[in-house]
């Protein structure tokens, strides 16, 4: 997320701060890109990851002489805002 803002930043800063003309680049034009990449990344690293926790453990039915079973749970975790 930290890569996200510092592009914003960076974005911005070409976009509105910066008024050199040059022929060969619109300086504008790639702040706006930067502004864009940097709010995308910014909002996947709020909402496009998610947590997977994997937990294992041995089951043995009480009395039994049997050998245990093993079961194997996978929980997803995602905050919701």
């Amino acid at each position: 997320m930290g890569v996200g803002v510092l592009l914003a930043i960076v974005g911005a800063i070409l976009t509105f701060a910066v008024r050199a003309n040059t022929s060969v680049i619109n300086l504008t034009v790639v702040g706006i890109i930067f502004m864009v990449a940097g709010g995308a990344l910014i909002w996947h690293g709020r909402n496009g990851t998610r947590r997977k926790r994997v937990i294992t453990r041995e089951e043995r039915p009480s009395g039994a002489t049997t050998s245990t079973s093993t079961v194997r749970q996978t929980i997803e975790e995602r905050e919701l805002d």
